[in-house]
């Protein structure tokens, strides 16, 4: 089970780190998700909000939880991770569903669209193995 936890550290420490690089480099962000800014002036705050501060905010609460469970072993520090690591897993497995329909409906059969689908689906079962296997473990 601590392989699970470590697996989901550095899945959520990946999450942080596309964050925060949202954060820093809003123009980074913008072309990463094939988006651009509009001309009001206000996109680059929406790239930095959305794409930086919500992603590498909930992502830092994960892995602090993460981190303090493996660390300490409580078991409502447990809790609270698992239940972190089940809603940054749903989100990101929402967003791979979100690219497969348009992949689907839309026909954006590109290579970077697979790419982006494995990367969510691979992200949404690391960040989920501990909720995973808890969810499994119980009768």
């Amino acid at each position: 089970m601590l392989v699970a936890w470590w697996v989901n550290a550095l899945a959520l420490a990946f999450g942080v780190v596309l964050g925060v690089r949202a954060l820093l480099d809003p123009r980074w962000a913008a072309k990463f998700v094939r988006l651009k800014a509009d001309e009001q002036g206000g996109g680059f705050a929406e790239f930095r909000a959305t794409y930086g501060g919500v992603f590498a905010g909930a992502h830092v609460a994960a892995l602090a939880l993460s981190l303090k469970y493996v660390t300490s072993g409580s078991p409502v520090i447990g809790v609270c991770a698992t239940g972190a690591a089940a809603v940054l897993a749903a989100a990101w497995g929402g967003a791979a569903f979100g690219r497969a329909l348009s992949y689907w409906r839309d026909d954006t059969r590109t290579p970077f669209n697979r790419l982006s689908m494995g990367v969510e689906a691979a992200m949404a079962l690391a960040i989920g193995v501990p909720w995973l296997l808890w969810a499994l473990s119980k009768p």
